[in-house]
């Protein structure tokens, strides 16, 4: 089942559909937004073709959610935000892609904090983490800025990445003593 979409200030995040797939391939093909996940190169285009075109006609992941990131005001992939499983950890990462054209204008933040706060509330998964290349400052910001603490390193998708995690219950306790708002 596709998810919701989420809508924040200035983003809308949409469930990903085939129309998505070559925008996503020439995304995920640019050196500059593979260099920190794939430490042997990017797979070939076909494969990640393949790839990607079998996640978005089985709306994988189960009890989890992928989205694709657009302006709220007009359409255009800007990248992707979601959550799904790190390998066989048994544990929801949240992850995000951009295209180079949308960094460093608030897009991820902005993504992650709504797929943060529909991971927490509406699918109550506990807890969610991340991973990053340690090199990777942008990801490690993003990461940081929405709540997600350091917790040390972990060995992921061939590599070691930092390893960042973040409780339910610590998500949604209020931190002035009034009731949580919602992640925008």
């Amino acid at each position: 089942m596709a998810p919701p979409a989420l809508l924040t200030e200035r983003l809308r995040l949409r469930p990903r559909t085939l129309a998505d797939l070559d925008a996503n391939l020439a995304m995920d093909m640019d050196p500059r937004v593979h260099r920190y996940i794939w430490p042997d190169g990017p797979p070939e285009v076909e494969t990640r073709r393949q790839q990607l075109s079998d996640q978005i006609d089985r709306d994988w992941p189960a009890n989890a959610a992928i989205w694709a990131v657009e302006w709220a005001d007009r359409p255009g992939f800007l990248g992707w935000c979601g959550l799904f499983p790190l390998e066989d950890s048994g544990l929801i990462e949240i992850g995000y892609r951009y295209v180079a054209a949308a960094w460093g204008q608030g897009v991820g933040t902005e993504a992650a904090r709504a797929a943060l706060d529909h991971g927490f509330r509406v699918l109550a998964i506990d807890p969610i983490v991340a991973v990053a290349h340690p090199d990777n400052g942008a990801s490690h910001r993003v990461l940081q800025k929405i709540g997600l603490a350091h917790a040390g390193r972990a060995f992921h998708y061939k590599q070691w990445l930092t390893f960042y995690r973040l409780s339910r219950a610590d998500y949604l306790a209020p931190s002035d003593g009034s009731s949580p708002s919602p992640a925008t």
